[in-house]
């Protein structure tokens, strides 16, 4: 890939005359230092190769987003975007926690190029996670998520799967509360239904009724999710919303039948193959992860959902549901029952009443 980057950017300075090779080399050392306090070790390179490293990167990255963007500045010659297979390694790559640049360093050389307020020219979150969307499934960029307050590509990703309305850390010292499977959830008369969010923390619970936004799971899905959990446990002890999502959904899938159900409600799509490789793949996401119950997202709705399971009278009203009217010809025997029973009674009242 360094090959590319470095045609990448001979192209970048050969249609971007605003500013020369010399003004980027310069603007980079003016925030070296910054970029070097980004990284947790320090950065074993000399000053220039890591200018260079800076450099080539940054560009990299800035015009493979327009030209994901702008099919009709791709050169016919492009070799990312000549193969289907290779602009899928990109991305990938570009997941990984080991991968991130800091995001104001490219934001400085974005806006040295194009301008911080272009007009024919979408803002570079805007193009990062455009660029990002056939793996986020977001089909637009939520409201309050600014450039200013992103770190690196992998926290625009995070940013983005967050909920508008974010809780502060629970303060209960309450034990922590597993919730049942999806089919031990039915048992007890919990109703699963999908959500229309396209957050997948915007998760409900209301009258015995479980709205859960659709999970799409690919090969990908796993090192996708797999990163974001790890840079949560990493920076964000006190916020962790993406561990205890998917600690949320290992908990509600044990089996490939509680796969199953969520994918027959589709809670889930499923392009795996088949239930057992779903079920496996979810319940990999939160190996060697440790869940901060304080901070936990869910932790209110994993409380109302274990009393709504443990009341009686749902089960007991899901167990008449499931061996009483589970299909027409039932319903109609217990309705024909009933009637004969009402009859049965009513004729004996009668002939007490004509005794009298």
């Amino acid at each position: 890939m360094e090959d590319e980057k470095l045609r990448y950017l001979d192209r970048f300075l050969y249609y971007n005359k605003k500013c020369g090779l010399k003004d980027y080399i310069e603007r980079i050392k003016s925030w070296e230092d910054r970029a070097r306090k980004c990284y947790n070790k320090q950065i074993e390179l000399a000053s220039d190769e890591f200018v260079q490293m800076m450099l080539l990167d940054g560009i990299f990255m800035i015009r493979l987003f327009l030209l994901y963007r702008i099919s009709k500045w791709r050169p016919s010659d492009d070799p990312i975007f000549g193969k289907p297979w290779m602009i899928n390694d990109v991305r990938h790559d570009m997941f990984l926690l080991e991968n991130q640049m800091p995001f104001f360093a490219i934001q400085e050389l974005f806006e040295m190029a194009y301008g911080s307020h272009q007009k024919h020219t979408p803002g570079l979150l805007e193009l990062a996670c455009g660029f990002m969307q056939p793996a986020m499934k977001m089909e637009e960029l939520p409201e309050g998520v600014m450039e200013s307050e992103v770190k690196h590509l992998l926290d625009a990703i995070r940013l983005l799967h967050l909920p508008s309305v974010r809780k502060v850390p629970h303060e209960s010292h309450e034990d922590f509360k597993f919730i049942p499977s999806a089919t031990e959830l039915v048992a007890a008369g919990v109703k699963l239904r999908r959500g229309k969010s396209q957050c997948l923390l915007d998760i409900k619970f209301k009258n015995g009724v479980l709205e859960i936004p659709c999970l799409s799971l690919y090969h990908s899905t796993e090192s996708y999710f797999r990163n974001m959990i790890a840079f949560e446990q990493c920076y964000y002890r006190d916020d962790s919303y993406l561990i205890d999502y998917m600690a949320f959904m290992d908990q509600l899938v044990n089996t490939p039948t509680d796969a199953k159900l969520l994918i027959d409600k589709e809670i889930l799509e499923n392009w795996l193959g088949n239930e057992d490789a779903a079920a496996r793949l979810i319940n990999t996401f939160c190996n060697e992860t440790y869940l901060w119950t304080r901070s936990a997202y869910f932790y209110d709705l994993r409380h109302e959902i274990v009393a709504h399971c443990r009341r009686r009278y749902n089960k007991w009203k899901a167990m008449f549901k499931r061996n009483y009217c589970s299909s027409p010809c039932a319903v109609i025997s217990i309705i024909a029952a009933v009637v004969l029973l009402a009859l049965t009674v009513v004729q004996a009242v009668c002939s007490v009443l004509s005794l009298i």
